[in-house]
């Protein structure tokens, strides 16, 4: 199926690369010093319940950390999958052969897409069982905020190819990480006007949020990670007109389905996009 093959192609390319074995090597070097990091944090601390509290918060930011890298990485990868090709030649000499266009970028959609779920799947579990070892914490939910930053990458990934059928490689990779941004602070800016009462600041950033749902996709993952009992401050109102960051409830459904709709819609602006373009 000419889909898996452009596909499989993609992976290979990666590893030809060296994407992935530099990939490898940052993730074992982090996760080593993950554990260490929690290790002394944690002998530092006398106090159990103290430390818990550390532990929760060093979690999020070690998560956040995670986010960056992996949104950033796949999006400068899906941003110089296409355009690398069309300047260097190849899209051309692949396309006149029994191939779609459609089916091209499938299949470049389709391998950025596993190497970055394998990528996050291996090393975030890794780094969930480095901090269990070390500390003794567990996440009241690791595999649900896995599930979010994987999305939160899968989102950005899929804008970054969008436009690298119309830009170069590298002006592609700056604007998505630029729109990633704005994503981000428009999450800020959001829970800044709702805590001044700033209405019409927080629809509109709120609107951005829905534009740009990679920060959304993002709190999904924070909430994961929230004990429970900060969970009930922030609900109750203790941690949530002061704490901007702070998140006390989950993406709803209807915002989940929105995501999924974004990114289909995305995509197939990616393929009418290449059907369209001269090469």
């Amino acid at each position: 199926m000419p889909t898996l093959t452009i596909a499989a192609l993609t992976l290979r390319e990666a590893v030809r690369r060296r994407v992935a074995a530099v990939v490898a090597i940052l993730s074992l070097v982090l996760v080593a010093l993950i554990a260490w990091g929690f290790w002394k944090l944690n002998g530092a601390i006398g106090n159990r319940t103290e430390a818990i509290g550390a532990d929760a918060v060093l979690a999020i930011l070690l998560a956040f950390m995670f986010s960056v890298v992996l949104g950033i990485g796949g999006a400068f990868l899906a941003a110089g999958s296409i355009a690398a090709e069309i300047d260097s030649g190849i899209a051309l000499a692949v396309l006149p052969r029994p191939i779609s266009r459609a089916q091209y970028v499938a299949g470049k959609w389709l391998g950025l897409v596993t190497l970055v779920i394998s990528y996050a799947a291996v090393s975030g579990a890794l780094a969930f069982l480095a901090i269990r070892f070390a500390a003794g914490y567990d996440p009241p939910n690791p595999l649900g905020a896995l599930a979010y930053i994987i999305a939160q990458s899968v989102a950005l990934l899929t804008l970054a190819l969008l436009l690298s059928t119309r830009l170069p490689a590298l002006a592609g990779g700056v604007l998505s990480v630029g729109l990633f941004g704005v994503s981000w602070i428009a999450g800020i800016t959001a829970g800044v006007a709702r805590a001044l009462k700033a209405e019409t600041l927080a629809h509109v950033a709120s609107a951005v949020g829905l534009l740009l749902p990679m920060d959304g996709l993002w709190r999904g993952a924070v909430f994961d990670l929230t004990p429970v009992v900060v969970q009930v401050a922030e609900a109750t109102g203790h941690g949530q007109h002061v704490n901007p960051f702070g998140v006390s409830d989950p993406p709803t459904p209807a915002f989940l389905v929105w995501c999924a709709v974004w990114i289909a819609a995305v995509f197939g602006a990616c393929v009418g996009s290449m059907r369209s373009r001269d090469i």
